[in-house]
This record gives C-alpha cells, sequence and structure tokens, in this order.
C-alpha cells in the first residue's frame, strides 16, 4: 500500500517538478513561466495548418508592400515555431526539445525580409538597434550574397532577400520599445518599432 501511494505521488508530481525546474533553470534568461512554455506549446500545435506569415504575426512588424517585414524570435515565438514544425513533421515535441528552443541565448533575434531590383542588392546589408538613447550594434549578422526572384518578378521590386540579426538584450527594459533600424548600402534606414510590453 505503501508503494502504490509512493509511486502515485511520483507519477503526479514527476511532471510538475520537470515544468518547475525548467522555469527555475531558464527564468534568467527566457522570463517565461512554465504556464508560458506551455500556452507557447499549444499555439504552436494548434495552429499547425497556418500560413507561417500569419502564424508569425504577433511578432512581425510590416511596412508597405515591397518595403519589408521583420520579425521578432522572443523564446515564446521560437517555442511556438519549433512546437508548429514538429507538428507540421508529425514528430513529438519533447521536453528536451522545448529546452533547445528556448535556448536562444540573450539575444534579440530578427528575421528580415527586404526587396531590391538587382539579384546582389542585399550582399552589404547591415542593422542597428536603437533603445532610448543608446545605438547597440548587432553581434552577428547574416545577409545571402545572392537575393531570390520576390513575388513581384518581373516587375520591381523584383528580387528580395531574408536577413538575420542578432543583438545582445543586456540592460534593456523589456517593457520599452526598441526600433530596429535596417540599412542599405546607400545608408538608407528602414525603421521597424517592436514595442516589447505589447509582445510575447
Amino acid at each position: 500500500m505503501v508503494m502504490k501511494n509512493i509511486f502515485s505521488l511520483t507519477v503526479v508530481f514527476s511532471p510538475i517538478l520537470c515544468l518547475l525546474l525548467l522555469k527555475l533553470t531558464y527564468a534568467v534568461s527566457l522570463e517565461l513561466s512554465a504556464e508560458q512554455i506551455k500556452e507557447a506549446v499549444e499555439y504552436g500545435q494548434k495552429n499547425r495548418s497556418m500560413e507561417i506569415a500569419l502564424f508569425s504575426k504577433p511578432w512581425t512588424i510590416c511596412k508597405e508592400k515591397g518595403i519589408g517585414t521583420a520579425t521578432l524570435f522572443t523564446p515564446f515565438h521560437n517555442i511556438a515555431y519549433k512546437a508548429r514544425k514538429f507538428a507540421v513533421e508529425r514528430r513529438e515535441f519533447t521536453q528536451h526539445d522545448i529546452v533547445q528552443a528556448a535556448e536562444i541565448g540573450d539575444d534579440f533575434t530578427f528575421s528580415v525580409t527586404v526587396y531590391g531590383d538587382e539579384y546582389n542588392f542585399c550582399a552589404n546589408y547591415t542593422a542597428k538597434l536603437y533603445y532610448k538613447d543608446d545605438v547597440i550594434q548587432p553581434e552577428f549578422e547574416f545577409a545571402p550574397e545572392i537575393a531570390e526572384a520576390s513575388e513581384f518578378w518581373p516587375d520591381p521590386p523584383s528580387h528580395a532577400a531574408r536577413l538575420v540579426f542578432k543583438f545582445p538584450t543586456k540592460d534593456i527594459d523589456l517593457n520599452a520599445l526598441i526600433m530596429l533600424a535596417v540599412v542599405a548600402p546607400g545608408g538608407e534606414e528602414t525603421v521597424f518599432d517592436f514595442p516589447l510590453s505589447k509582445i510575447k
């Protein structure tokens, strides 16, 4: 009888303990509770059939058509995105997978789509982050050497490219407004406003 009770308690409390440990271990860098992690997984799995642009809309700032979009990959968004991917592929999204999805580090990761008329227009794009009076430079940036044909092809802007930028979150108030400025080779900036207090 005692062994049966111990087994029952173990079965009941093991998942709870796992969630609590996950929260305690990653709370500093993720700012996510166990409940938020569960919500992110559910969002991803429930919306697996949704078009990816619509799925990521809560984290995406869109400019006029043909100008560009910028998507912020927060820990919540990254977990939801991976949960959706696993659901589409009919694979189990395990606790280990959740932890890996949550480990995006202490960075703001932006995926940016830009448009131009030449196949190599995007090679020298860069970005910076405006926060209060500070200008923050990226820790990581990726721009392909060759862009793809855009949805407007053959009309202008005929090419599109996906860029990635990572910025440190150190000393940034996570309830503040940050502005991502994507800088073209000629110095022209396209600015995307991200009100962090309204983004999961």
